[in-house]
Formats: structure tokens, C-alpha cells, sequence
């Protein structure tokens, strides 16, 4: 899977300082999807971005998913959902401990222009995130996801179908942002100059590789 912010590149850590803000982790996720596109028999690849936010205390804040994969026209497209803006059509849960492990869950705020649904669990260990403290964090996890309707990146879809889900801390660019100090602009749009050279934001990575936003009903 493509890195965030051009891990070709050497990462230089500048800071070790915790951030004002809180943390980020940032996971990459894949499926494939199998079920029925209107009438036609489908299967459906995609992969996402996760970036989570979290305050001091560890109390989860904010949460965007970039979405990416070629749409039913096999076109390269993303799709960029969020919790905290007006549409506020992404919702996620904070993992919680089961025994050794935690589960995460997210899903769809919306049943319109998606519906969906996913739940993965994996153990869990204490990590260096690139803060001054380590975190208790699951770095892999599986599980399942439900379209329930809808689409996944073109809007004439009508998508009802389920598939396995994979979750994958992506440690080395977690530990960049929060040693750096970036902020979800820094990370999902503008990116941002550590040791003199811009690494890239996940949509200019994604725009790099020739994918455009899907279009929305």
C-alpha cells in the first residue's frame, strides 16, 4: 500500500516534544467487497486512509477516512469522509480493551450517499508513537465490513454486499506527524517542509498517482 508523506524519503525526527494538541494514529485499511451492484454481481477493492485524532487524555477527537480505489467506470477516485464538518458523513468509536486486544469500529453517519459499516479487533502493545510517553495501541487488526446500500465511489452504485476488512498502524509516519507537530491540514491536505523538503499530504499523494475526487450525489 502507498505510504503517507513519501516514505521513499529519509524521515528526519525533528522533535520529541508531545504535541499541544494531542496525537494522531494513522492506519491503512483494505477490503474487497462482494456482493450486488443494482442487479450485477460485484467485487469491489478498495483501501483507506485513517488518520484518528486524540486528545492528551487519550479521548478520541476527530476522525477522517480517505477512501481510494477505482470506481464501476474503473476509474482511479477517492472519497473523503470526515466527522467534524458540515456533512459529517464518517463516525468511529475509540478502541476499546478486550482482554489482550482492542476493537474498533466505524461506519457511515449517513445512510445516504453511504451505508456502511465496519468492526476489526487485533492485540494490542505498549508502542512509541513518537511522543515523549508510549501508548497501549493495536497495531494490526481484521475483522469485517457491511454495505448495507448505496455507493462506495460512483454515485449510480446501489451496493449491497460484505467482505473482510485489514487495519495496519502505519508506525513510521504516526511517529512523523506527532514528533513534528502536524495537524490534520498538515497530514490530509497541505502537507508540510521537515529538513528543508516537503513530504506530501495523503491527497497529494493520491493526486500524484492520478486519483480525483469521486463525484457525490
Amino acid at each position: 500500500m502507498k505510504r503517507l508523506l513519501g516514505l521513499a524519503v529519509l524521515f528526519v525526527i525533528l522533535s520529541a516534544s508531545v504535541p499541544s494538541y494531542g496525537y494522531f494514529l494513522i492506519y491503512n485499511l483494505s477490503s474487497t467487497v462482494k456482493g450486488v451492484n443494482n442487479s450485477t454481481p460485484v467485487s469491489i477493492s478498495w483501501k483507506a486512509y485513517l488518520v484518528l485524532s486524540f486528545d492528551n487524555s487519550d479521548n478520541a477527537v476527530d476522525a477522517n477516512m480517505i477512501m481510494y480505489g477505482k470506481d464501476s467506470n474503473n476509474v482511479k477516485v477517492y472519497v473523503q469522509l470526515n466527522y467534524s464538518d458540515s456533512a459529517h458523513l464518517f463516525d468511529s468509536d475509540s478502541f476499546w480493551q478486550k482482554g489482550a486486544s482492542k476493537a474498533f469500529d466505524f461506519w457511515s453517519e449517513s445512510d445516504h450517499p453511504f451505508d456502511f459499516v465496519g468492526f476489526v479487533i487485533g492485540k494490542s502493545k505498549t508502542t512509541n508513537i513518537g511522543l515523549s510517553n508510549t501508548k497501549n495501541i493495536a497495531g494490526s487488526l481484521t475483522g469485517t465490513m457491511i454495505v448495507w446500500d448505496n455507493m462506495l465511489f460512483n454515485a449510480s452504485d446501489n451496493i449491497a454486499g460484505s467482505g473482510t476488512v485489514s487495519m495496519s498502524l502505519d508506525l513510521k509516519t504516526t511517529k512523523l506527524v506527532n514528533a513534528n507537530g502536524w495537524t490534520q491540514e498538515n497530514i490530509i491536505e497541505t502537507g508540510g517542509t521537515i529538513a528543508g523538503k516537503h513530504q506530501k499530504s495523503l491527497i497529494e499523494i493520491l493526486t500524484a498517482q492520478h486519483y480525483n475526487p469521486a463525484t457525490l450525489p
